[in-house]
């Protein structure tokens, strides 16, 4: 194994800036010389104390594939090949900025049967926070061309961003992915930016190993303990409600979708099993299909005609479980669902769409009704159904999100890259700090500044939270003034000198805290970027 090796952001297929200073560095023994090629130049290097090397060379207009090499004191070499210039543009926030295109296939298909353009690519951070020095490299992460195996992983906003900008020029786009569901702005800022808060007293009591250690133990053994107390309990699994015979023969009516909290289930918490039956038509029969089922709060487990078809083990993606072909059957058909709701919020959202669906379709919504468009033949499960509570349990207990800490992520996943080039910064994120939206547009111009330090004097494109109904929360917005304050306090940001908000109204969808309409998002991205 040789003993040098470059970042690995400049990994194969790595784009990068277009008409400024390129930068490579890489790693190898301290105090040796590195001799780095890369266009036709050559550029030799000595190694700090620490073992980093850094080769400069000058701007270039796009173009590729290039290869770099790096060659040792001693001759050992290391090359990363299919290297383009062209755009760089660094994504970052929560779990909007992160939402896959997996999680939009039923409302875009059709980009699954376009050409997949290999001058679209992307580099994925993966999750990894901390609270002490920043690793000298991020410690995951390779270059992805779009392509029918990876297109399933990109953010949706990312790679609609990257579409709308090769329609505008023929320019390779590199999509540099730093982003986490759930995390806090905080989490993405330094200590220097977040100089003089409170959130720089909770980074310090988090440099501490054993106190995050404790936590990271104590959020595994509480999540496990509720979760076998309610399957010991759950009359349900031992009863075998998976059929749905006991369900439907004994069980409460309820109309369904719905909040649990208008009905006699307020408060509830534990384990409920639900069960409806369902006729297929003779044509349907033994086909395969797809069962829609909104979102869920919390997690589920779905069966049809007793056979198990699926799970999800949090509230937020939407249902679609694969019915295999042969398990429907002419006539009647049972599907049942086991419900488990962890805070005394459960629901089956209002507004989804419900329903065994045949054929591919294209989703629909007014922002509000889902719907399937061109499918062969859609089964309605919206209605009455029938009732039964496996297990009454208390509240889970809250977890502690580690990563979602000031300065989590800035150390362990922007750090490590901020001596890169790049075109743009976009920031999709605020979901996480509704309760404290008084204090967000100081913040954004606390990051802004942390921002240019890092990558210069770039665009800074902040993503607006859309419309939405803030009690599909329940408890998170109070009933949406925290959500409309963070709104507004988003807009603040087009008052610092080369910010620009991306206003998303029209785009939402107030049942889901993740509306699937991001192609327009990521248009009003590249149009931004395409005219600064």
């Amino acid at each position: 194994m040789s003993s040098i090796r470059f970042a690995r952001i400049f990994g194969n297929d790595a784009v990068l800036q277009r008409n400024k200073e390129i930068h490579i560095w890489g790693f190898g023994t301290a105090h040796s010389t590195v001799t780095v090629e890369f266009a036709s130049s050559s550029c030799e290097c000595v190694c700090d104390g620490s073992g980093r090397f850094d080769a400069r060379f000058p701007a270039m207009d796009k173009g590729g594939p290039y290869t770099a090499i790096a060659i040792g004191a001693a001759g050992e070499r290391v090359s990363s090949d299919g290297i383009m210039i062209g755009d760089v543009v660094i994504i970052s926030g929560q779990s909007n900025m992160e939402y896959q295109m997996e999680k939009v296939r039923e409302s875009y298909p059709d980009e699954w049967d376009a050409p997949f353009d290999d001058m679209i690519r992307t580099f994925k951070v993966m999750e990894n926070g901390e609270f002490n020095m920043p690793p000298a490299d991020v410690l995951t992460g390779e270059w992805r061309r779009l392509s029918p195996a990876s297109i399933d992983a990109y953010s949706a906003v990312g790679y609609f961003t990257a579409k709308h900008l090769r329609q505008k020029e023929d320019v390779c786009i590199g999509l540099v992915d730093l982003t986490l569901g759930g995390a806090s702005i905080e989490a993405f800022m330094s200590e220097e930016m977040l100089a003089g808060t409170e959130a720089v007293d909770v980074a310090q009591r988090f440099k501490d190993d054993g106190y995050r250690r404790k936590i990271a133990l104590s959020n595994e053994r509480n999540a496990a303990k509720w979760r076998e107390a309610v399957d010991a309990a759950d009359a349900g699994l031992s009863g075998h409600y998976e059929d749905g015979k006991e369900i439907l023969s004994s069980g409460r009516l309820i109309a369904l979708p719905q909040y649990f909290s208008d009905t006699e289930l307020n408060g509830f918490t534990g384990s409920l099993w639900i069960a409806r039956e369902f006729s297929i038509p003779e044509k349907y029969a033994g086909c395969e299909a797809t069962l829609w089922f909104g979102t869920i709060t919390d997690f589920d487990y779905c069966y049809v005609n007793g056979t198990f078809i699926g799970s999800t083990d949090f509230c937020y993606p939407p249902r679609r479980y694969h019915i295999p072909q042969g398990l429907l059957k002419e006539g009647k058909n049972t599907v049942v669902f086991r419900i488990c709701v962890e805070k005394g919020f459960g629901r089956v959202t209002p507004g989804k769409l419900y329903g065994v669906v045949f054929g591919r379709g294209v989703r629909t919504t007014d922002g509000y009704t889902e719907g399937v468009m061109g499918a062969d033949h859609t089964e309605p499960l919206g209605g009455v159904w029938h009732y039964l509570i496996g297990a009454s349990y208390q509240k889970s207990e809250d977890t502690v999100f580690i990563n979602w800490k000031p300065t989590a992520l800035y150390n362990g996943m922007m750090a490590p890259l901020s001596d890169l080039a790049i075109k743009a910064f976009v920031f999709y994120q605020g979901e996480s700090n509704c309760v404290a939206y008084r204090d967000y547009a100081d913040l954004t111009k606390r990051f802004v500044t942390g921002i240019r330090a890092m990558w210069g004097d770039i665009p800074y494109i902040c993503v607006q939270l859309p419309e939405f109904d803030s009690r599909i929360e329940e408890v998170t917005y109070d009933h949406g003034a925290a959500w409309r304050g963070m709104q507004a306090a988003q807009e603040e940001c087009e008052k610092l000198p080369g910010c620009h908000p991306v206003r998303t109204y029209g785009y939402g969808e107030l049942n889901d805290l993740h509306p699937q309409r991001k192609e327009p998002v990521g248009r009003k991205i590249a149009d931004i970027i395409f005219c600064t």
